[in-house]
């Protein structure tokens, strides 16, 4: 009897060790598939300098440029309301119909959360439509998405700061 009570020990005892090791390998695993804390800094900052281009071209009235930074239904919305989609809203930017004379942000702050990130910033934003003269201070907020190894731009929505002073308000 003592003779199986000692194999049966030693068969518990491998048994727990094999099990340990499966245990083991599996954390690895959960482990390996959490980025690491410079893997999200890394991330925040391709999606800042992603904003800051984006936002340099709709600055110069690059149409192209823009559409490569956005996603094929991006949504815009302006502090006033309005809504456009990418198509429409690349058409303004294209005919002169919305022309950025000044773009100035500040308070920019961005969040990333593996292949989403959403920015917080302050603009203040001077802007010809069709002949009145914008002169806005927004809060705005962009969330992006990384979509085959590239950050792209999926919605952009402003609310205006008291102060502020619409196209509607003012003429050239």
């Amino acid at each position: 009897m003592s003779q199986n009570r000692v194999l049966l020990c030693a068969l518990s005892s491998a048994l727990l060790f094999v099990g340990g090791l499966l245990f083991a390998a599996r954390a690895g695993h959960a482990l390996a598939a959490i980025p690491p804390a410079d893997g999200k800094a890394e991330a925040d900052q391709e999606v800042l300098k992603m904003n800051a281009e984006c936002n340099d071209a709709e600055l110069r009235g690059d149409v192209a440029a823009m559409d490569n930074c956005e996603t094929p239904d991006f949504t815009h919305i302006h502090a006033n309301g309005m809504v456009e989609h990418k198509a429409e809203y690349l058409k303004g930017v294209g005919s002169g119909a919305h022309k950025f004379l000044a773009l100035d942000l500040s308070d920019v702050h961005v969040r990333s959360y593996g292949a989403t990130a959403i920015i917080e910033e302050h603009m203040h934003l001077r802007a010809d439509n069709s002949g009145r003269i914008a002169d806005v201070n927004n809060l705005v907020m962009t969330v992006w998405t990384k979509e085959q190894g590239k950050w792209r731009e999926a919605a952009w929505m402003a609310v205006g700061l008291p102060g502020s002073r619409s196209a509607a308000l003012q003429s050239k």
